[in-house]
């Protein structure tokens, strides 16, 4: 009787044994997730599924909002409540999230209490974010921006890194498909265009804040879409580089006056900027875009890194005024309603138009 007794119980706890075992199994399973590898060949070990993130540096959140994954995001940059950039107009709950720190800084010790998942980073080196990784204990991923130039590809290997992180495979391919849609349609009008080719210049890009007339682009996206002719030519200048294909050129009013453009694209981050430097009136007599009124304004190209979609609806309004002949049948606002609601899902091109006021004329009373 009492060896039966003891054979029962030895067999509860051989069953209880292999329960926890079991269970403990399972949970490591879950525990160990998956593993991806980031852009710089790190191999993190991430979730199955990512339920919530954190975007670090200049641009990941806009990254997330165009994966439409905004909804996952736990805590935000102290700056991230101050922009007023697309991806926050059409995600205005993400303002009202905990900070992780001041400004554009992050603070480690928020990060380690921060209950999330993951952590997205751009412009962070793979040492930053190992050591990151090992004081917050949480995986860190780290992504290429790129750009519509030269870092064209890296920006789409980005998206498709991010589909992957959240299984979201065809919303990356949406993205990447109608970029290049976008970018083969207005390059083809471009080549059909019968207009006499004019040179082009864009001023206001802004460069870690707002600058006036001085500061343009070497490569700027529309112009090399359309190969429109860009008078900035580089000089012997100062210039500032964000990542391959981008860079900020600073130049002198001297060089812009010797330079001449016949044509003034004027960036609307640096209204305040320009507006007072145009009244002024000494460009005014020296520019003959200004005198002729042949200056217009677009949308932000640089405001916390590039603004991808804001770019392709400048292209349309580009090409409308550089290549009627070739752009004359398009909607520029229809297009740009299009651009918002592919990247954003929603349209915001109203309240994006009523802040920076794009696509319009500068109109000046005393023409030649």
């Amino acid at each position: 009787m009492i060896k039966r007794r003891g054979s029962i119980a030895a067999c509860i706890w051989l069953f209880q044994m292999a329960l926890l075992v079991c269970c403990s199994s399972e949970k490591s399973d879950r525990q160990q997730g998956r593993f991806i590898t980031d852009y710089t060949g790190r191999s993190v070990n991430i979730p199955d599924t990512v339920n919530s993130v954190i975007a670090l540096r200049s641009g990941t959140m806009r990254l997330l909002a165009y994966m439409g994954v905004t909804d996952r995001v736990s805590h935000i940059e102290g700056s991230e409540q101050k922009r007023n950039v697309p991806y926050l107009i059409a995600n205005p709950h993400l303002r009202g999230l905990p900070v992780i720190g001041a400004g554009n800084h992050y603070d480690t010790e928020l990060l380690a209490a921060a209950a999330t998942d993951l952590i997205v980073a751009t412009f962070m080196s793979p040492q930053e974010a190992d050591r990151l990784q090992r004081l917050i204990r949480k995986p860190v991923v780290l992504l290429n921006y790129g750009d519509l130039g030269e870092g064209r590809d890296d920006l789409f290997s980005t998206l498709t890194l991010l589909g992957d992180i959240f299984h979201l495979e065809k919303r990356a391919d949406s993205l990447t498909g109608y970029i290049r849609a976008t970018i083969d349609e207005c390059a083809s009008r471009a080549s059909r265009a019968t207009e006499k080719p004019r040179k082009a210049y864009v001023g206001g890009v802004a460069y870690n804040g707002a600058h006036g007339l001085t500061s343009t682009e070497t490569d700027y996206p529309p112009f090399m879409m359309l190969s429109v002719s860009n008078a900035a030519v580089v000089p012997d200048s100062r210039k500032n580089s964000e990542g391959p294909g981008h860079e900020v050129l600073f130049i002198e009013a001297e060089q812009l006056i010797e330079w001449d453009p016949e044509v003034i694209f004027l960036d609307a981050a640096g209204r305040q900027i320009w507006e007072e430097e145009i009244a002024s009136g000494i460009m005014q007599t020296s520019l003959a875009a200004l005198r002729t009124g042949e200056v217009y304004t677009v949308l932000p190209y640089n405001w916390n890194s590039i603004n991808f979609e804001n770019l392709l609806c400048n292209v349309w309004y580009v090409g409308s005024v550089m290549m009627p002949s070739a752009f004359g049948d398009v909607d520029v606002a229809g297009k740009s309603r299009e651009v918002y609601k592919l990247f954003y899902g929603t349209d915001i091109y109203d309240q994006v138009y009523d802040y920076y006021k794009p696509f319009s004329q500068m109109r000046n009373d005393n023409r030649e």
